[in-house]
């Protein structure tokens, strides 16, 4: 008998990536649904999006986990729809309290 040298394993072995932070996900998801249900007044999720992402960049630092990027975006969204409403809120003030 011989050795089948066509069978032999010479690949590098593979080295497993990271997860991706569970919390990063949630922040997305829901600064999406926060989005696509502003007619309906889901704005309020942005605002645990906003938890959700700022501990998530610091679960990412901790464990040396993937997922910064969408926590970022999550955050960048979440804040400009803050912005969003504070303005809208001093502006509905201003036209129609003030009179």
């Amino acid at each position: 008998m011989t050795a089948d040298a066509s069978r032999s394993d010479t690949s590098a072995p593979s080295v497993s990536q990271p997860r991706v932070n569970t919390l990063s996900i949630v922040s997305i998801v829901l600064v999406v649904v926060a989005v696509a249900g502003s007619v309906f007044g889901a704005f309020v999720l942005a605002v645990f999006a906003v938890g959700a992402g700022h501990v998530a960049l610091q679960q990412i630092k901790v464990r040396g986990e993937r997922g910064a990027m969408l926590a970022y975006v999550g955050l960048g969204v979440s804040y400009l729809i803050a912005t969003f409403a504070l303005v809208d809120s001093v502006y509905l003030y201003f036209t129609f309290l003030t009179r």
